[in-house]
């Protein structure tokens, strides 16, 4: 046991070399002195700091060990205000220190007026969609993402090399002309090899694609008998291109419809009793959805 002193306060380091060589460490404060605090209460975050017993250098001190069982959390779905944030600081999750050093100056992807247009162009692109201010992305995005995902475009990276350029002409030490046919030549570089890792990968994404879309199956449109899936906002006919337009909404008088609801539409014509509805007066109430002979949603109240 080891311990580090200072004036007011010292901490201690456990060691045992016999536990299959881990380092154990407590960390925690002792006061020694309250001084002028013992005219006022103890703080509650006084309270809560971890105490550490008296101990000197070459002490013993009986201790204990467990381990805790815990799983870890996914993280947080991004809003728009959090993916506004990691734009501007997107050079955090950089290695790279010189790239990090510009994309903190430059603050990131964008500016502050034209952030929130990048966003709303990938909503219209029906590359991500927006529930209960949840950002989520579609299927389109993520075959994206998979198409681009080794490529200069998508790296962070080239945002810095060109910030990074644009600074030195700046301070004249590069030239605009230079500097747009660089951008020229990448732009030519991007037409002729996104298309080639298109085709390497076109086998691979389609079996992603319908590996995505098999998930994604609710059961079996009742106009066309192809499959229903998941299209993002609504519930859809994989025929659509055939011509069937019929969908399922995802929400109906304010209720969220799960997909047990959604697959027994398709299978039975009909849900079991469902709780949440809102009238247009703001009322709540009960009923059972169906879908008529002309495949719309009806309500079906209970008999009193």
């Amino acid at each position: 046991y080891y311990s580090t002193l200072s004036d007011s306060r010292f901490k201690t380091l456990q060691q045992n070399p016999a536990i299959n060589q881990v380092l154990f460490q407590s960390k925690g404060k002792t006061e020694k002195e309250r001084g002028w605090k013992r005219l006022y209460k103890q703080e509650e975050k006084d309270k809560d700091d971890p105490l550490l017993p008296e101990v000197t250098v070459n002490d013993s001190v009986a201790f204990a060990l467990e381990t805790k069982e815990g799983k870890t959390q996914p993280p947080n779905y991004y809003t728009e205000g959090t993916l506004l944030t990691a734009m501007k600081h997107v050079g955090r999750a950089m290695d790279d220190k010189d790239s990090k050093d510009i994309l903190k100056e430059t603050e990131g992807i964008g500016t502050e007026a034209t952030r929130a247009s990048i966003i709303e162009t990938l909503k219209k692109q029906d590359y991500i969609t927006i529930s209960k201010s949840k950002i989520y992305v579609t299927e389109k995005g993520e075959l994206l993402c998979r198409i681009i995902a080794e490529d200069e475009i998508a790296n962070a990276g080239m945002t810095a090399q060109w910030e990074c350029y644009l600074k030195k002409i700046r301070s004249q030490q590069g030239t605009q002309e230079a500097f747009l046919g660089s951008i020229e030549r990448f732009v030519q570089h991007l037409i002729e090899k996104v298309p080639q890792n298109f085709q390497d990968k076109k086998e691979n994404i389609a079996d992603v694609a319908g590996h995505m879309e098999q998930e994604n199956v609710m059961g079996t449109c009742p106009k066309c008998q192809n499959s229903v899936v998941d299209k993002g906002k609504v519930y859809g006919c994989s025929g659509y291109k055939d011509g069937c337009k019929f969908t399922l909404p995802k929400r109906w008088s304010q209720k969220a419809l799960t997909k047990k609801n959604v697959q027994d539409l398709l299978s039975k014509r009909e849900t079991s009793l469902i709780k949440g509805f809102k009238s247009k007066k703001g009322s709540n109430f009960s009923a059972k959805l169906t879908l008529n002979d002309e495949m719309k949603l009806a309500f079906e109240f209970p008999k009193k």
